[in-house]
């Protein structure tokens, strides 16, 4: 599928033949496959590829997720020093797939060759020996470590198959459920030592089991916060089973640094050890690879009031609760349990804020996705009976209590 001819593209000359960027800032080299991103996505002429017509041009008769081209696309705006929040070149098209912004503009003239026909063997044994050099500076740098395990790129279909039923058992956040989600992310690493989604989920299962049960399984905390409050994060066995799960992810994110959930896993886990910077580095992170990430959100906006900037609080809430809108229909087991939450949340936070027009707004649109929520109910009634509308608000009540909903007279 590789174009021949070179193309500018903003400030950018694309030579696909040698797989480069030339830019002001010098030449920048591109992993083959990184190239055939952008020109695939240049063919098409600003119009959008799904993201199937990407992994089929890619990856031909393979099964891929959607990690391999979210790393793929990560390591596409590194190159062109794009910024995934506000791009210049890619652009993300929720649910749909991504496009190229720059107008293409063919360059007509001769490829350069890479290496002449004389000096490409000079080159290359210069080249093997470079290789035997950095490979020995390596393994002595590493002081005698086993090798680090290759990245997975792709997935056969019962790995992915065991990712997608670990992950749906994680996102249940019951305790057995998250002893399950180890046991299967622990069957993907045996397989597949590799594998960055199965290492990240591990070390965001063992944090969980950290946070909301603690390791003798007797807590019963739904936050962070409940968490550092107890005290118990600094103990030297809850410690070292985040110093574990931060082993995790580290190698997740360097096995494939564009893999926003290992980011994320990361941030949880400098959070639970009080490493509030690095926590939010490492959320910016998630966020700029992939800037629909609703679960860093949601664990950034704790981070604010943790550190003490509660307004940032709905803001971000909000923007989670709408990513989870656009992204319910194809991951609704994992965003079920969070939707009405957050919705709430942002909702009471409006309302604490002095703003009941908005705390009316959200409960109203938590209502319209859960409509027999209790909670949002008597939030909703008791907004409007501020507000001087006691008949709308004993309707509501009603309404609850006639479907067996419970009491709430606010």
């Amino acid at each position: 599928m590789r174009a021949e001819t070179a193309f500018q593209m903003g400030l950018w000359r694309v030579d696909p033949v040698l797989n480069q960027l030339s830019g002001p800032e010098g030449v920048v080299e591109l992993e083959p496959q990184v190239m055939d991103l952008l020109v695939f996505l240049a063919e098409a002429q600003g119009a959008v590829r799904s993201k199937d017509e990407i992994a089929r041009a890619l990856w031909p008769g393979a099964s891929v997720n959607d990690d391999a081209l979210s790393r793929t696309v990560w390591k596409l705006r590194q190159a062109l020093g794009d910024d995934a929040k506000s791009p210049r070149y890619v652009q993300t098209v929720s649910r749909r797939g991504y496009r190229l912004l720059e107008t293409i503009q063919p360059v007509n003239d001769t490829p350069r060759t890479p290496l002449g026909k004389l000096g490409a063997p000079v080159l290359a044994a210069s080249a093997a020996v470079l290789i035997l050099i950095l490979v020995g500076a390596s393994v002595l740098s590493r002081g005698g470590e086993a090798p680090r395990p290759e990245p997975s790129i792709q997935s056969n279909d019962e790995t992915l198959a065991l990712l997608d039923r670990a992950d749906g058992f994680y996102a249940q956040y019951t305790r057995s459920d998250n002893e399950a989600a180890l046991r299967l992310y622990e069957r993907v690493l045996a397989q597949d030592p590799g594998n960055a989604a199965a290492l990240a989920g591990q070390a965001n299962a063992l944090t969980q089991r950290v946070i909301r049960w603690g390791l003798d399984g007797e807590a019963n905390r739904s936050t962070l916060t409940d968490a550092l409050q107890s005290g118990e994060m600094q103990t030297p066995r809850a410690q070292a089973a985040l110093l574990r799960a931060e082993a995790l992810a580290q190698e997740a994110t360097e096995l494939d640094p564009g893999h926003a959930r290992a980011w994320r896993a990361l941030g949880l886990i400098k959070a639970a050890q009080s490493d509030f910077d690095a926590a939010r580095r490492a959320y910016d992170r998630a966020l700029v690879i992939d800037p629909e990430n609703w679960g860093a959100m949601i664990n950034l906006s704790e981070l604010e009031e943790l550190t003490g900037h509660p307004e940032r609080q709905a803001d971000l809430l909000a923007r989670s609760f709408e990513a989870m809108s656009r992204d319910y229909a194809d991951n609704p087991v994992a965003i079920r349990p969070w939707h009405s939450a957050v919705g709430l949340s942002v909702a009471r936070l409006r309302a604490e804020a002095g703003e009941p027009q908005q705390a009316e707004l959200w409960y109203r649109r938590v209502l319209a996705l859960d409509p027999l929520n209790a909670e949002a109910v008597t939030g909703l009634a008791v907004v409007l009976r501020a507000g001087g509308d006691d008949a709308g608000a004993d309707s509501l009540c009603r309404e609850l209590e006639a479907v067996g909903g419970g009491r709430c007279r606010p």
